[in-house]
């Protein structure tokens, strides 16, 4: 689900719904668990809610990562595969 809405409007609907804000861009459920994948442009940075969330998620034990590139991406997939 798309976790950015065009307007209020779409934004109160998608709240209703159990929208959270800060989640990561992709969950990824590799062979050793959940991975969280948030995707920034080069100079882009995580607001509060975001970097909450991946506190929440590092603590209970699962990995995140801030994905700015292809490689970065493919890093990210290649270490929740290889349990490093």
């Amino acid at each position: 689900m798309n976790n950015n809405s065009n307007n209020s409007y779409q934004g109160a609907v998608m709240k209703g719904m159990g929208v959270c804000a800060g989640v990561a861009d992709m969950l990824y459920l590799s062979p050793t668990g959940l991975i969280a994948l948030e995707f920034k442009t080069e100079t882009g940075r995580q607001n509060v809610a975001q970097k909450i969330w991946q506190m929440q998620i590092e603590s209970a034990g699962y990995k995140y990562f801030i994905v700015r590139s292809l490689d970065d991406f493919l890093k990210a997939i290649n270490k929740s595969t290889t349990n490093e």
